[in-house]
């Protein structure tokens, strides 16, 4: 075919490449682009006709050679770098060697592997863009969205003094800017004492690559040019090729803009990011409860199928403490602090008060809020008959199984309102007992708090601290067996779980672990991530770390519950302490049955996913939890391939998602941490006490059960937060710090089963402390200080 030239407003298609097809609809945009024309069919061995006139047509000068070949700077391949580009071009005869040497440059051994990865080895149409060169005074890159985070609200700005290509070579770093969504310069990394760009600068370079992007309805990466008059200039665009699905493709709407959300209390049932299924089914079922409690008391007319009181965000779910201060506008004696006191452990001073009902309203209010609390008791009991009797049958087909699971999803909605009415009487008589501790509402001393949280674990036959008990006693039968160490704590987690299985002594024992507490594990709401007895895998590895420990020490930690002595206590405390005890064990009994029929249903979708993997609709059954709720009937009814690309897009976002961390309390949609560095100069930390006693030790950092995994015995655990997946790790740690949490959270709670000293609530543990660190853990004052000798954290 021959060479021939288009001006860039003439182009309407991809048959000139995608780096001239970027070129011309920036300027269809009416965006600012150097004067350019693409050579279709470009050839070494013969120029255009008509070169020369398109050349002068450019004003003469300086122009850049660039590669337009075809998938080059397309959606499925960039091709960065694998074509040569000329630049600083002075004359026609110079043009034509620069021409014949990009065109060369396609049949490169370095090409033509990367069109043999990208295009099977296909041909490579070459087209080549002349365009007149920028006198640049900085130059540089900017993508739409940040390619490393995937995060698509973050836009990422690099400059360099002169053109750009030194950046693209790797020959100059640049100065970096980090621009939001909302306008705001988050992150700014400058080379040199001053910056190159002017903010008026780096937002006009901002703005206009969103509108680019808004254009072309996806992420961009383009390049750009301020020359020596301030002018910018647009010199490529290109999709960004290695995103996954939108990380915030699921977050609900705000009730109110200026909403107050928190991860604490939330992240414990749902640590880190959750996949669709889990945010629209799970998420959806814990704002379902509450709101019920607050209709049921008057505080709201209706259910609202809108989020009002959690949310989700990046993925993650969030706690609207704001939802939850509506109820204190209904009642007497409630307020925003003693709601952030019941939910985050401490007072948050950007909550505030809504204006009260009427007083007769109000009256009439906590009458009904009594009224549901005293009656969880026998709610539970009620439930109690309703669990025995439910089940979700395995069907034949995916449209039978959706059809029971969607004729079923009510009792998930039913079972968490019953939760939510047994944790409201829980948490209301423990709140008493603190008030009543302390002489004060809402202004309780760490010290208070401390012997409060003594009384409270003074309650026998938790369910959580029986399970303990069976797990110890398992834990301490296998450290027994003769061959423990050589055929269980030293082997692979697969061999471990077999030679349990296959030991006669201990095979029963495990059997009956699990036949009991088989629904608990990791995670426990997530219909993603199996159960103990679907797959017991965490649960060995644990155990190992634990009868490891016993091996060692030739001991571990023992359950003990605190002994009260009665006759000290005021006469109020004699009699609402025993209530209050009964109240934790309903609320401990009520959680177990919530993740047990979580249990139900994360099976019965595992299965329809099964079902459509079978079915060929699915490559693989766990893509099924990349479908919200919504979304499953039309894609049982009707399979499709643009729906499974979708969920595969968004089972590769749920990586990134999972990387990003939250401050515990924000203001309006929660936006991701940029890194920021800790001030440790005095070397201590202040949290909620939450079990009494005092040790030093090694810290253990751990943000997974992965990483707990290599606890040594006697290491102070410092985590984000736990749940019963990482209950086995209890007997053989010497205390707990946690970043979130409060009295009445699984690590609390577990670590006074065990007598541990144990802090929550710190904000920051996890990035305050390092392993290796000597610490001293002060459970009574909430005070955990950094012993000398021990290293600096990191910011």
């Amino acid at each position: 075919m021959t060479p021939d030239i288009l001006e860039l407003w003439r182009i309407c298609d991809d048959s000139v490449g995608g780096k001239a097809r970027g070129l011309a609809r920036l300027l269809a945009m009416q965006l600012p682009v150097p004067p350019a024309f693409v050579i279709r069919n470009a050839r070494a061995d013969e120029m255009p006709p008509d070169l020369q006139r398109h050349y002068r047509a450019l004003g003469g000068g300086c122009v850049a050679v660039r590669s337009s070949a075809l998938g080059e700077d397309g959606a499925e391949a960039s091709f960065a770098g694998q074509y040569d580009t000329v630049l600083n071009v002075p004359d026609e005869d110079a043009l034509r060697r620069a021409i014949s040497h990009c065109v060369a440059s396609g049949s490169s051994e370095r090409a033509r592997q990367y069109q043999q990865d990208q295009s099977g080895g296909a041909d490579i149409r070459m087209n080549v863009v002349v365009q007149r060169m920028v006198d640049a005074r900085v130059a540089g890159v900017v993508f739409t969205a940040d390619p490393v985070s995937a995060r698509r609200d973050l836009l990422l700005i690099d400059a360099v003094a002169g053109l750009g290509e030194a950046l693209v070579s790797g020959e100059a770093t640049p100065d970096h800017y980090a621009v939001h969504a909302s306008g705001a310069i988050v992150r700014r990394q400058l080379v040199g004492d001053h910056a190159l760009l002017e903010d008026s600068q780096v937002h006009a370079i901002a703005a206009q690559a969103r509108q680019a992007a808004a254009h072309e309805g996806h992420p961009l990466d383009l390049e750009w040019a301020i020359d020596h008059d301030g002018k910018l200039f647009w010199l490529q665009a290109r999709p960004i090729t290695t995103l996954p699905a939108d990380l915030n493709e699921f977050d609900t709407l705000l009730p109110r803009p200026a909403d107050v959300l928190t991860i604490s209390n939330i992240s414990e049932m749902m640590p880190g990011a959750v996949c669709p299924l889990t945010g629209s089914f799970t998420g959806w079922g814990i704002d379902y409860g509450l709101q019920h409690m607050h209709v049921a008391v008057g505080a709201r007319r209706r259910i609202d199928r809108n989020w009002q009181i959690t949310a989700q965000a990046y993925g993650h779910l969030f706690l609207n403490l704001t939802g939850n201060v509506v109820m204190s506008a209904a009642v007497l004696g409630s307020s925003a602090d003693q709601t952030a006191q019941t939910l985050c452990g401490r007072i948050v001073p950007e909550l505030v008060d809504f204006p009260p009902q009427p007083l007769w309203r109000r009256v009439l209010n906590t009458a009904r809020l009594l009224v549901f609390a005293l009656r969880a008791p026998a709610v539970v009991d009620r439930f109690g008959r309703e669990l025995a009797r439910f089940s979700i049958d395995e069907k034949p087909d995916s449209v039978a199984m959706w059809a029971e699971l969607e004729a079923k999803s009510w009792f998930f909605e039913h079972c968490m309102a019953v939760h939510i009415q047994s944790s409201a009487l829980s948490g209301f008589l423990c709140a008493v007992v603190e008030n009543m501790v302390s002489g004060k509402a809402s202004d309780s001393t760490a010290q208070d708090q401390g012997e409060a949280v003594r009384l409270l674990a003074g309650a026998s036959g938790v369910e959580s601290a029986l399970m303990l008990e069976q797990l110890d006693e398992l834990l301490d039968k296998v450290a027994r067996h003769a061959e423990a160490e050589a055929g269980f704590v030293k082997a692979t987690n697969e061999q471990a779980h077999c030679w349990l299985r296959n030991t006669p002594d201990l095979a029963g024992e495990f059997e009956r672990f699990l036949g009991l507490h088989g629904h608990r594990g990791y995670r426990e709401l997530c219909m993603r991530d199996p159960s103990w007895g679907d797959d017991p895998a965490p649960l060995i590895q644990s155990m190992q770390a634990a009868v490891h420990a016993r091996l060692v020490t030739g001991g571990h930690k023992h359950l003990h519950t605190t002994a009260i002595e009665w006759s000290a206590l005021s006469s109020g405390l004699r009699r609402i302490l025993p209530r209050a005890h009964n109240a934790i064990r309903r609320r401990e009994h009520t959680k177990s049955q919530l993740v047990r029929v979580a249990h139900h249903f994360k099976r019965g979708f595992g299965h329809l996913g099964a079902l459509l993997a079978a079915e060929g609709s699915l490559p693989d059954p766990d893509l099924v939890h990349f479908f919200s709720v919504g979304e499953l009937p039309a894609f049982v009814a009707s399979p499709g391939a643009a729906a499974v690309a979708r969920a595969v897009a968004r089972r590769a976002a749920l990586e990134f998602q999972q990387q990003l961390e939250f401050p515990e309390i924000s203001v309006g949609r929660p936006q991701p941490l940029e890194p920021q560095p800790i001030d440790a100069t005095a070397g201590i930390l202040q949290g909620r006490p939450a079990s009494r006693g005092i040790v030093e030790g090694i810290a253990r950092v751990a943000h997974t059960l992965a990483e707990a995994a290599a606890l040594q015995p006697g290491e102070i655990l410092v985590t984000p937060i736990t749940d019963i997946g990482w209950t086995p790790y209890f007997s053989m740690i010497g205390g707990l710090v946690t970043d979130l949490g409060s009295a009445v959270s699984h690590g609390a709670v577990i670590a006074r089963e065990y007598g541990l000293p144990c802090v929550v609530n710190t904000r920051q543990g996890t990035r305050f402390f390092q392993t290796g660190d000597r610490i001293r853990l002060d459970g009574d004052s909430g005070r955990i200080e950094r012993l000398s000798g021990s290293s600096s954290p990191q910011g």
